[in-house]
């Protein structure tokens, strides 16, 4: 399709996309790219003029190209399991260290249904009368615009997402409008995750970035994530997507099984406690006795019984130690094992495919989450699925969507 385009022309595009966004390069689509060149062309502009404009990264067009290649997939309580995690541990966690308000930031809210999940989330679950603040920030203006009306389709609601929390009610027979109190909470803003927030927001209890840097270069990924972690309060938490970061953040904690993607800043007491020296034990000495002869040999012991071999779970478990050492070959081996002996363990199935992507190995990946999707539709959305934490087989499901959905996106 890039025919007849001038590559440096084409060139700078892709370089002005990834400059102001912070994806990598493959994760730029390049039809849009060309789309958007072609429809400058057609309105009889030059290449040397357009290549002039784009030499500049806040031009006309190079939002319109930002605009273009920016995914906007989203939808009210998507990764439940992060919903649930703030309302059974955060929020009380917060009330326990005496928390005044609860603020939370959607970075990358596209259109605002995760800004208003968050919303009715804390708005459930705070006392009454604690004040409730929710901020939604995305690149898009367009997207902040719809997010600001606060009506949707059906597109919006999911049934691998319950609605957890009263969050909208409905408008007519095809779409719902944000209840008015949870609108009135929440408001949004542009920002860019590769800028610090302005100091005017504050800190937040809890900041959602979630399948936001899948599609950032490891420096812009990292970059992102420093600007995140400052924007934490202390006691804060802050949640990932299932595959954008294979390590705990520095400065962070991670929170939950390694699957919640869930991180937090340590609080004052807790990092001077941290650095307190650790007493040595003290070693007495002991006499060594002088083993007894025998007068007859001993009978020789049994034969134990052969192990069982070790459960799926327990596998999984082993393969989480040697990725917190940084083992990556060694949990590879475990996995590949694990897969091999229980096929429809969902866990093993999902941690083998995020491994091989974190590696490169897409190619690897994909048959995984394939097999991963298929086995997670033929169970009811809310079966328990065992693991290091048991979840429901609809966060399986949704996870594979979301890395299918990707890959067909690119």
């Amino acid at each position: 399709m890039s025919a007849g385009l001038d590559p440096r022309l084409l060139a700078r595009a892709r370089e002005v996309v990834a400059d102001t966004t912070g994806f990598r390069d493959d994760a730029i689509a390049q039809d849009a790219v060309e789309r958007v060149l072609r429809a400058e062309l057609a309105r009889g502009r030059v290449p040397t003029e357009v290549l002039s404009e784009l030499q500049q990264l806040g031009s006309p067009l190079a939002y319109t190209l930002v605009r273009a290649v920016l995914v906007g997939e989203t939808y009210f309580f998507r990764q439940p399991e992060h919903f649930r995690y703030i309302a059974q541990e955060g929020i009380p966690s917060a009330l326990r260290h005496g928390a005044m308000h609860l603020r939370g930031w959607s970075a990358g809210c596209a259109t605002g249904e995760e800004a208003y999940s968050l919303a009715a989330c804390l708005l459930a679950c705070a006392p009454p009368g604690m004040p409730v603040e929710v901020v939604g920030t995305d690149l898009h203006e367009a997207s902040l615009e719809a997010a600001r009306r606060g009506t949707y389709g059906a597109w919006s609601r999911r049934e691998s997402a319950p609605a957890l929390h009263p969050v909208y009610e409905l408008l007519n027979g095809r779409q719902v409008s944000i209840l008015p109190e949870v609108r009135k909470v929440t408001r949004f803003a542009p920002a860019n995750l590769l800028a610090p927030l302005p100091e005017r927001f504050g800190h937040f209890d809890f900041i959602l970035c979630r399948n936001v840097l899948t599609y950032f270069s490891p420096s812009a990924r990292d970059a992102a994530i420093v600007h995140l972690a400052r924007s934490l309060a202390p006691g804060g938490l802050m949640f990932l997507g299932t595959v954008e970061v294979d390590r705990t953040p520095p400065g962070l904690t991670r929170e939950g099984p390694p699957e919640l993607q869930a991180f937090r800043k340590p609080r004052p007491e807790e990092r001077t406690f941290a650095q307190l020296p650790v007493a040595q034990p003290v070693v007495t000495p002991r006499m060594t006795p002088t083993p007894r002869r025998l007068s007859a040999p001993m009978p020789a012991s049994p034969t134990p019984p052969p192990s069982p071999p070790p459960s799926p779970a327990r596998l999984h478990l082993q393969a989480l130690e040697r990725i917190e050492e940084g083992n990556v070959a060694g949990a590879t081996a475990v996995l590949e094992l694990l897969v091999k002996q229980a096929p429809d363990y969902l866990p093993g199935l999902l941690e083998l495919a995020l491994l091989r992507e974190r590696a490169g190995a897409r190619d690897a990946a994909f048959p995984l989450m394939r097999a991963l999707r298929t086995r997670a539709g033929q169970l009811p959305p809310d079966a328990l699925v065992d693991g290091p934490e048991a979840l429901p087989a609809r966060f399986y499901l949704a996870s594979a969507d979301a890395y299918l959905n990707l890959g067909a996106l690119e």
